[in-house]
């Protein structure tokens, strides 16, 4: 009896110590994830304080162009509290200044502020513009304004979601954004297409000086890759993936999963596919919006192309049909990680598989 009673009691203390150690390494687990996020914050704060990453932003003539004329000359933004989240060298908060914004809070976490409020000064709107350093969700706003009518930001990344900057911007607007608030830009779109790609290849890393590399090959074939694709090489019509209401999105709007259906409309090899995205301005006089579509003038977004391990023979008129699953990395806060679902049945050929993708950003890795 006693002998029973002293196994119990040194099962229970095993059991004890067992989920004691199981709740120690998930308190350290925790601690790592939040050690290593506060380390890529820093490194893509300090990337993004390079001037020469603003002088690429302002070189694209898409992008500022329609921010200009979303801004300037709005009657809405008269003698209104406008919140510019990732402000970068100032420009948008200029333009908000200059259409008679009556106070214009700019906000960057990096060290670009610095030159910025530099910028502001010698361009005669320090009144207006008030520029804090820091991450939006870490400031405060100055004591005299409670919330803000306009945000103007411009959050998107490779493939719409990537640099996770629509969390940012959706956390400001549910702390500061008053009722009946405007949000510039404040609609955008993802979409899927096929084309026919490039010639990858991998096969230089099956024989390196007699070795393999192929886990090299591996890695690189793994990898979302950001380049410019003509608009002769689509070869399929776009699906719709998202549309995002920016008054209504929630936070994770970067996971998503979605059917795709792709409508072959010449017959060639596709060895890709590829995402875009559009955005819109609503509330501009004359709902300005741009594309960063192969078929639109450039911009420094480029697209998101996920080359496929076998090229698709393919004929006017089939389909290529599966499944698009993104996510936001667990491992890194500013990529994101996709499982493309592919389902051809074509007269050429049949493929069913899965590829997994991840989409790095360049300017965090300091590639």
């Amino acid at each position: 009896m006693y002998a029973d009673q002293e196994k119990h009691d040194l099962d229970a203390q095993a059991k004890k110590d067992e989920d004691s150690t199981s709740a120690d390494l998930t308190i350290q687990l925790a601690l790592k994830r939040i050690k290593d996020r506060r380390q890529q914050e820093a490194l893509y704060f300090r990337k993004y304080g390079r001037i020469e990453v603003h002088e690429w932003l302002l070189k694209d003539s898409i992008r500022n162009k329609a921010y200009r004329e979303a801004i300037l000359g709005n009657e809405v933004f008269r003698n209104k509290t406008v919140l510019d989240i990732g402000c970068g060298t100032g420009m948008l908060s200029i333009f908000a200044a200059t259409a008679g914004a009556s106070r214009v809070l700019a906000v960057d976490g990096s060290s670009i502020a610095e030159y910025t409020r530099k910028i502001v000064q010698d361009n005669g709107y320090s009144s207006v513009i008030t520029v804090i350093r820091g991450k939006v969700e870490e400031i405060e706003l100055p004591e005299d304004i409670r919330k803000v009518d306009i945000i103007v930001c411009d959050w998107m990344g490779h493939c719409l979601f990537s640099e996770n900057m629509l969390d940012s911007l959706v956390f400001a607007r549910d702390k500061w954004l008053c009722s009946g608030g405007l949000i510039f830009p404040d609609t955008a779109q993802l979409y899927l297409a096929a084309v026919e790609g490039w010639d990858q290849d991998m096969g230089f890393w099956h024989d390196v000086h007699g070795f393999n590399l192929g886990a090299i090959r591996r890695r690189c074939a793994a990898k979302a890759v950001v380049e410019h694709v003509p608009a002769k090489q689509m070869t399929s019509r776009v699906y719709l993936l998202k549309s995002l209401d920016l008054y209504t999105v929630r936070h994770y709007a970067a996971e998503l999963r979605s059917f795709y259906e792709l409508k072959v409309t010449r017959s060639g090899r596709v060895r890709a596919l590829l995402a875009y995205f559009d955005v819109g301005f609503s509330k501009s006089r004359q709902r300005v919006s741009f594309s960063t579509s192969p078929c639109a003038p450039w911009t420094h977004w480029n697209q998101t192309v996920f080359y496929l391990e076998e090229p698709l023979p393919v004929l006017a008129g089939e389909s290529i049909k599966g499944v698009f699953a993104m996510r936001p990395s667990k491992d890194s806060v500013f990529e994101l990680e996709f499982d493309i679902y592919l389902d051809f049945e074509g007269k050429g050929k049949a493929v069913t598989n899965k590829q997994s993708f991840v989409l790095s950003n360049s300017l965090t890795l300091g590639e």
